[in-house]
């Protein structure tokens, strides 16, 4: 079809009559015509609530500096599309993307993908190719349903069990719990890093007969002043504290222990250092008068750790003061709430983009949320927003940007045009 990577993502929006429609049905019949469902590789598949992508980025950085070669599917992107797919750190070319493409609508015949599965398929064909000792799947929404569940994985990782996604999961924990467990595999290991696994979970796992394993149980972390360590078979001492959340960094370590893998311990406690993701706390070097922090918190289960680490990053006498961009389906109230209590000033900001809230509606939620500490301003752009937080901020602040994917995205491209 000769088409660029922005043509083909274009016509894969118009493709489908949803953006959403979860099963495998569909994604399964062209899977097995592309040949996508079995791999020579390791598959890892990673479901949960929040802590996916740390979750890869620190099995990632484990596995690479081990010497394998590791494959990353994740979604959704923050500003480029290739950001979906990594080799080894690396983003594939774009024309590996339209190759992929230009196949799976040769194969598909009348077959109507939706655009996650028609991406979905496009990544794993490249995968294929690329014979990755192991590959990372972040699952994009729930689990049983999603189209990475069409993979058939070696192990399958829950890192938490939050209230996320209602009108495809459920309104309850014991619901989504036994949506995020359909990854589960049986006879093969489980990565459980939910410290409070929903019964519906625990319940699938022993009637398939997984290996599964348990945070807090099988394995945990235990924090000290300026280490931690790591306990499971055996146990790790010295691992470096990071901005990322630990428990993502010791389920990451359930894993390795699953797979066998004896790697040194200088290894573990340098890898462990130094992983990182952009967007979970990402500091941003070239704000250099105020600290200035993005994070892609989105609902209150991942505000109540960003507001975790904004309390250890705020400086003595200093003030935070955030640039928040919402969705208007997402608990907006609750996640107010759970971090009210460190943000000094809210910059309230609208998300142009399908579902994105608008200023007036996350201020009415603010104001329904408990406890109204804060001063808070509208702006229509996050430009005007950041100009307006820089005249008032000093060194002793922080920056601290939040609350989607969409505003991290919108915040980058600002500051890159």
């Amino acid at each position: 079809m000769n088409k660029n990577l922005n043509e083909w993502l274009s016509y894969l929006e118009q493709l489908h009559p949803t953006e959403i429609e979860l099963g495998l049905t569909r994604i399964g019949k062209v899977a097995r015509d592309l040949e996508v469902i079995d791999f020579e590789g390791k598959v890892i598949t990673v479901a949960g609530t929040n802590g996916k992508g740390t979750t890869c980025a620190f099995l990632e950085e484990i596995l690479i500096q081990a010497g394998y070669k590791v494959g990353v599917y994740s979604s959704p992107h923050i500003q480029r599309y290739t950001e979906r797919l990594r080799i080894n750190k690396q983003e594939m070319p774009e024309q590996l993307h339209c190759q992929a493409f230009e196949k799976i609508e040769a194969l598909r015949g009348e077959t109507s993908l939706s655009y996650f599965e028609y991406v979905t398929l496009g990544c794993l064909d490249i995968l294929k190719a690329q014979q990755c000792d192991f590959i990372l799947l972040e699952v994009g929404l729930g689990g049983r349903l999603d189209a990475t569940n069409v993979v058939e994985s070696d192990i399958s990782v829950v890192t938490t069990i939050g209230i996320d996604h209602v009108d495809w999961l459920g309104h309850d924990r014991e619901k989504i719990g036994f949506e995020k467990a359909g990854v589960f595999r049986a006879f093969k290991p489980v990565i459980c890093g939910e410290l409070d696994a929903p019964i519906s979970l625990q319940n699938h796992a022993q009637d398939i007969q997984a290996d599964i394993r348990y945070a807090g149980s099988d394995f945990r972390a235990k924090v000290g002043l300026d280490s931690w360590s790591w306990i499971g078979q055996k146990t790790i001492d010295d691992l470096p504290l990071t901005l990322m959340p630990l428990q993502n960094a010791s389920t990451a370590l359930a894993v390795i222990e699953a797979l066998q893998l004896d790697l040194p311990k200088s290894l573990l406690i340098n890898a462990i250092g130094k992983a990182q993701l952009a967007g979970r706390l990402q500091k941003l070097s070239q704000c250099q008068k105020v600290d200035t922090y993005l994070d892609v918190a989105h609902n209150p289960q991942s505000a109540e750790y960003l507001a975790s680490q904004i309390e250890k990053l705020r400086k003595p006498k200093g003030k935070i003061f955030a640039i928040v961009g919402m969705l208007e389906d997402k608990d907006l109230t609750g996640t107010f709430s759970v971090i009210n209590h460190c943000i000094d000033h809210y910059h309230l900001i609208p998300l142009e983009c399908y579902r994105g809230a608008s200023q007036q509606t996350l201020l009415n939620h603010y104001q329904a949320s408990n406890d109204l500490p804060a001063k808070v301003d509208c702006f229509e752009t996050i430009a005007e927003a950041y100009n307006c937080v820089l005249t008032k901020a000093n060194s002793t602040d922080i920056i601290i940007i939040f609350g989607s994917f969409y505003t991290v995205s919108a915040f980058l491209t600002f500051q890159q045009g």
